[in-house]
């Protein structure tokens, strides 16, 4: 597993931050009401935005570059922050 290091300067992440940690399907969850049926989005659409500039860097991916990763987690305040400027109405629902 590699723990990527956060904006706080931090190198590893904390037990709190672990709590609070999003994986793709809870950010296809986030997505959902950004659709225009409201519906959560396939995989691939998630994983297409997940992947693009300006997405947060994941904290945690596993296995470790430069295999192709199988688990990518998010810290979910970076993630809602992006969620804010690239998809306004997500927090309607």
């Amino acid at each position: 597993m590699v723990v990527g290091t956060t904006d706080e300067g931090g190198g590893s992440v904390s037990r709190a931050q672990l709590r609070d940690l999003v994986g793709i399907a809870q950010f296809q969850d986030m997505l959902a009401p950004t659709t225009r049926t409201g519906e959560r989005p396939n995989r691939n659409y998630a994983d297409k935005l997940a992947s693009s500039k300006g997405f947060p860097d994941p904290v945690v991916i596993h296995p470790a570059p430069p295999a192709n990763p199988q688990i990518r987690l998010w810290l979910r305040r970076e993630v809602e922050v992006w969620l804010d400027r690239y998809r306004p109405g997500w927090r309607d629902s």
